[in-house]
Protein backbone atom coordinates (compact mmCIF):
# COMPACT_ATOMS: atom_id res chain seq x y z
CA UNK A 1 0.00 0.00 0.00
CA UNK A 2 0.89 3.59 -1.25
CA UNK A 3 -0.44 6.86 0.43
CA UNK A 4 -1.43 10.30 -0.97
CA UNK A 5 0.74 13.08 0.51
CA UNK A 6 -2.25 14.96 -0.22
CA UNK A 7 -5.07 13.79 1.24
CA UNK A 8 -3.97 10.44 2.92
CA UNK A 9 -5.31 8.28 0.79
CA UNK A 10 -3.93 4.50 0.59
CA UNK A 11 -3.54 3.33 -2.93
CA UNK A 12 -2.68 -0.43 -3.90
CA UNK A 13 -0.03 0.69 -6.59
CA UNK A 14 2.28 2.74 -7.78
CA UNK A 15 0.44 3.66 -10.93
CA UNK A 16 -3.23 3.80 -9.33
CA UNK A 17 -0.98 6.61 -6.89
CA UNK A 18 -0.42 8.70 -9.81
CA UNK A 19 -3.90 8.36 -11.41
CA UNK A 20 -4.77 9.78 -8.24
CA UNK A 21 -2.83 12.64 -8.71
CA UNK A 22 -3.41 13.48 -12.37
CA UNK A 23 -6.96 13.86 -11.25
CA UNK A 24 -7.04 15.49 -7.90
CA UNK A 25 -3.97 17.23 -7.32
CA UNK A 26 -2.77 18.16 -11.10
CA UNK A 27 -1.29 21.09 -9.97
CA UNK A 28 1.60 18.77 -8.44
CA UNK A 29 4.12 18.88 -11.53
CA UNK A 30 6.67 16.54 -9.84
CA UNK A 31 5.34 13.22 -10.01
CA UNK A 32 8.68 11.53 -10.28
CA UNK A 33 9.18 12.62 -6.36
CA UNK A 34 5.99 11.41 -5.60
CA UNK A 35 6.80 8.11 -7.13
CA UNK A 36 10.47 7.97 -5.28
CA UNK A 37 8.52 8.98 -1.90
CA UNK A 38 5.93 6.33 -2.92
CA UNK A 39 8.57 3.66 -3.45
CA UNK A 40 10.23 4.07 -0.40
CA UNK A 41 7.32 3.96 1.82
CA UNK A 42 6.34 0.50 -0.03
CA UNK A 43 10.11 -0.91 0.68
CA UNK A 44 9.42 0.37 4.52
CA UNK A 45 6.35 -1.27 4.67
CA UNK A 46 7.38 -4.38 3.53
CA UNK A 47 10.81 -4.26 5.91
CA UNK A 48 8.37 -3.76 8.75
CA UNK A 49 5.96 -7.20 7.48
CA UNK A 50 9.67 -9.02 6.85
CA UNK A 51 10.09 -8.23 10.93
CA UNK A 52 7.22 -9.19 11.81
CA UNK A 53 6.76 -12.19 10.35
CA UNK A 54 10.40 -12.83 11.73
CA UNK A 55 9.07 -11.93 15.24
CA UNK A 56 5.71 -14.19 14.72
CA UNK A 57 7.70 -17.64 15.49
CA UNK A 58 10.40 -15.91 18.58
CA UNK A 59 7.07 -14.86 20.33
CA UNK A 60 5.53 -18.43 19.63
CA UNK A 61 8.16 -20.10 20.91
CA UNK A 62 7.94 -17.92 23.98
CA UNK A 63 4.35 -18.69 24.55
CA UNK A 64 5.30 -22.04 24.14
CA UNK A 65 8.45 -21.43 26.71
CA UNK A 66 6.06 -19.90 29.51
CA UNK A 67 3.64 -22.53 29.12
CA UNK A 68 6.26 -25.45 29.92
CA UNK A 69 7.58 -23.31 32.55
CA UNK A 70 4.14 -22.89 34.07
CA UNK A 71 3.41 -26.68 34.05
CA UNK A 72 6.66 -27.18 35.74
CA UNK A 73 5.68 -25.07 38.47
CA UNK A 74 2.43 -26.82 38.80
CA UNK A 75 4.49 -30.31 38.64
CA UNK A 76 6.76 -29.19 41.45
CA UNK A 77 4.40 -27.61 43.79
CA UNK A 78 1.86 -31.15 43.33
CA UNK A 79 5.32 -33.06 44.20
CA UNK A 80 6.00 -30.61 46.87
CA UNK A 81 2.44 -30.83 48.50
CA UNK A 82 1.65 -34.03 47.83
CA UNK A 83 2.25 -36.99 51.19
CA UNK A 84 6.21 -38.24 50.75
CA UNK A 85 6.67 -41.94 51.50
CA UNK A 86 9.36 -41.49 54.12
CA UNK A 87 11.79 -45.09 54.86
CA UNK A 88 13.55 -44.87 57.94
CA UNK A 89 13.12 -43.56 61.37
CA UNK A 90 11.81 -40.34 60.14
CA UNK A 91 8.60 -42.44 59.51
CA UNK A 92 5.77 -41.23 61.44
CA UNK A 93 2.27 -39.45 61.07
CA UNK A 94 1.22 -38.36 58.02
CA UNK A 95 3.98 -40.40 56.17
CA UNK A 96 3.08 -42.84 53.64
CA UNK A 97 3.51 -46.36 54.59
CA UNK A 98 6.32 -48.18 52.37
CA UNK A 99 4.88 -51.14 51.20
CA UNK A 100 6.29 -54.83 51.52
CA UNK A 101 5.47 -58.15 51.40
CA UNK A 102 6.21 -60.60 53.61
CA UNK A 103 5.78 -64.54 54.43
CA UNK A 104 3.02 -65.56 56.76
CA UNK A 105 3.18 -67.98 59.27
CA UNK A 106 0.10 -69.32 58.41
CA UNK A 107 0.57 -69.56 54.83
CA UNK A 108 1.26 -67.07 51.94
CA UNK A 109 2.43 -64.05 51.68
CA UNK A 110 1.20 -61.01 52.98
CA UNK A 111 1.56 -57.60 50.74
CA UNK A 112 0.78 -54.19 52.62
CA UNK A 113 -0.57 -52.45 49.96
CA UNK A 114 -3.41 -55.61 48.85
CA UNK A 115 -5.37 -54.09 52.17
CA UNK A 116 -5.35 -49.73 51.00
CA UNK A 117 -8.70 -49.31 50.98
CA UNK A 118 -9.83 -52.67 52.61
CA UNK A 119 -8.60 -52.60 56.24
CA UNK A 120 -6.93 -50.72 58.18
CA UNK A 121 -3.49 -51.95 59.63
CA UNK A 122 -1.88 -51.58 63.45
CA UNK A 123 2.03 -53.27 62.47
CA UNK A 124 3.55 -54.47 65.53
CA UNK A 125 7.84 -54.93 65.62
CA UNK A 126 9.07 -56.88 67.55
CA UNK A 127 11.98 -59.05 68.49
CA UNK A 128 9.60 -62.33 68.54
CA UNK A 129 10.86 -65.76 70.29
CA UNK A 130 13.84 -64.05 72.28
CA UNK A 131 11.31 -61.45 73.72
CA UNK A 132 8.46 -62.96 76.24
CA UNK A 133 6.72 -60.10 76.62
CA UNK A 134 6.62 -59.33 72.71
CA UNK A 135 5.04 -63.44 72.60
CA UNK A 136 2.13 -62.03 75.60
CA UNK A 137 1.96 -58.93 73.53
CA UNK A 138 0.97 -61.07 70.34
CA UNK A 139 -1.28 -63.29 72.06
CA UNK A 140 -2.73 -60.54 74.62
CA UNK A 141 -4.22 -58.91 70.60
CA UNK A 142 -6.69 -61.75 70.64
CA UNK A 143 -8.74 -59.64 73.67
CA UNK A 144 -9.02 -56.50 71.41
CA UNK A 145 -10.04 -59.07 68.28
CA UNK A 146 -13.99 -57.35 69.28
CA UNK A 147 -13.02 -54.14 69.39
CA UNK A 148 -10.27 -53.67 66.68
CA UNK A 149 -12.48 -55.52 64.55
CA UNK A 150 -14.91 -53.67 64.80
CA UNK A 151 -12.69 -50.39 63.54
CA UNK A 152 -11.71 -52.46 60.52
CA UNK A 153 -8.20 -52.84 61.76
CA UNK A 154 -6.09 -55.97 61.50
CA UNK A 155 -3.01 -56.79 63.71
CA UNK A 156 0.05 -57.88 61.97
CA UNK A 157 3.06 -58.65 63.99
CA UNK A 158 6.49 -58.80 62.54
CA UNK A 159 9.36 -60.50 63.47
CA UNK A 160 13.05 -61.33 62.65
CA UNK A 161 12.33 -65.04 63.44
CA UNK A 162 12.68 -67.39 60.72
CA UNK A 163 9.26 -69.35 59.50
CA UNK A 164 10.28 -72.75 60.62
CA UNK A 165 10.81 -71.48 64.51
CA UNK A 166 7.70 -69.31 64.58
CA UNK A 167 5.23 -72.18 63.14
CA UNK A 168 6.47 -74.35 66.01
CA UNK A 169 5.39 -71.46 68.39
CA UNK A 170 2.22 -70.39 66.49
CA UNK A 171 1.24 -74.45 66.59
CA UNK A 172 1.98 -73.71 70.57
CA UNK A 173 0.29 -71.17 71.94
CA UNK A 174 -0.02 -68.16 69.05
CA UNK A 175 -2.77 -65.99 68.66
CA UNK A 176 -5.70 -66.86 67.07
CA UNK A 177 -6.36 -63.83 65.34
CA UNK A 178 -4.33 -61.35 63.14
CA UNK A 179 -1.06 -62.19 61.44
CA UNK A 180 2.40 -62.99 62.13
CA UNK A 181 5.09 -62.50 59.90
CA UNK A 182 8.63 -63.48 59.01
CA UNK A 183 10.85 -60.72 58.37
CA UNK A 184 14.35 -62.42 58.81
CA UNK A 185 16.08 -60.59 56.00
CA UNK A 186 14.72 -57.65 58.06
CA UNK A 187 13.30 -55.95 54.60
CA UNK A 188 9.88 -54.56 56.54
CA UNK A 189 11.90 -53.39 60.06
CA UNK A 190 14.89 -51.56 57.70
CA UNK A 191 11.70 -49.41 55.75
CA UNK A 192 9.75 -48.82 59.36
CA UNK A 193 13.05 -48.48 61.19
CA UNK A 194 11.54 -49.48 64.81
CA UNK A 195 13.55 -48.53 67.76
CA UNK A 196 17.16 -50.70 67.81
CA UNK A 197 18.69 -51.81 64.41
CA UNK A 198 15.95 -54.10 62.57
CA UNK A 199 15.27 -56.94 64.88
CA UNK A 200 17.80 -56.37 67.33
CA UNK A 201 17.27 -55.63 71.57
CA UNK A 202 14.75 -53.27 72.52
CA UNK A 203 12.47 -53.06 69.09
CA UNK A 204 8.88 -52.79 70.44
CA UNK A 205 7.14 -50.48 68.01
CA UNK A 206 3.26 -49.79 66.88
CA UNK A 207 2.52 -48.61 63.52
CA UNK A 208 -1.16 -47.92 62.55
CA UNK A 209 -1.89 -47.57 58.96
CA UNK A 210 -5.06 -46.73 57.42
CA UNK A 211 -7.27 -47.78 54.59
CA UNK A 212 -5.74 -44.61 52.63
CA UNK A 213 -1.78 -46.43 52.91
CA UNK A 214 -1.41 -42.89 55.61
CA UNK A 215 0.75 -43.97 59.03
CA UNK A 216 -1.68 -41.90 61.48
CA UNK A 217 0.16 -43.37 64.90
CA UNK A 218 3.09 -44.74 65.44
CA UNK A 219 4.55 -45.44 69.18
CA UNK A 220 7.84 -46.76 69.95
CA UNK A 221 8.72 -48.54 73.10
CA UNK A 222 11.23 -49.97 75.36
CA UNK A 223 13.63 -50.94 77.28
CA UNK A 224 11.36 -50.33 80.29
CA UNK A 225 8.20 -51.08 79.12
CA UNK A 226 8.16 -53.67 76.56
CA UNK A 227 4.92 -54.73 77.41
CA UNK A 228 2.12 -52.43 77.01
CA UNK A 229 -1.40 -52.65 77.88
CA UNK A 230 -4.45 -53.57 75.85
CA UNK A 231 -6.26 -50.07 77.06
CA UNK A 232 -3.60 -48.06 76.06
CA UNK A 233 -3.82 -49.24 72.55
CA UNK A 234 -7.16 -49.80 72.33
CA UNK A 235 -7.31 -45.95 73.14
CA UNK A 236 -4.93 -44.62 70.79
CA UNK A 237 -5.88 -46.64 68.22
CA UNK A 238 -8.95 -45.04 68.52
CA UNK A 239 -7.95 -41.49 68.64
CA UNK A 240 -5.54 -41.92 66.02
CA UNK A 241 -9.07 -43.04 63.43
CA UNK A 242 -11.04 -40.87 65.05
CA UNK A 243 -13.59 -43.21 65.94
Amino acid sequence: MVTCERCHRKFSSYSALLQHYKEKHSNVTDLSQIKRNAIAESETNSLVRAEMQHRGPSRTKLAVFLILVVIAASVSAYAALRPQETIGSNLSAGSVAPDFTLQDVAGGRFTLSDYRGKSNVLLFFNEGLSCQPCLQQIQDFDKLNVQLTGMGVLVVSVTSDSIGQLQSWMGASGPKYGKVLSDPSLEAFNLYHPIGTGGSMMTHTFILINKAGMVVWRQDFGPNNMYVDNAEILAAVTRALGT
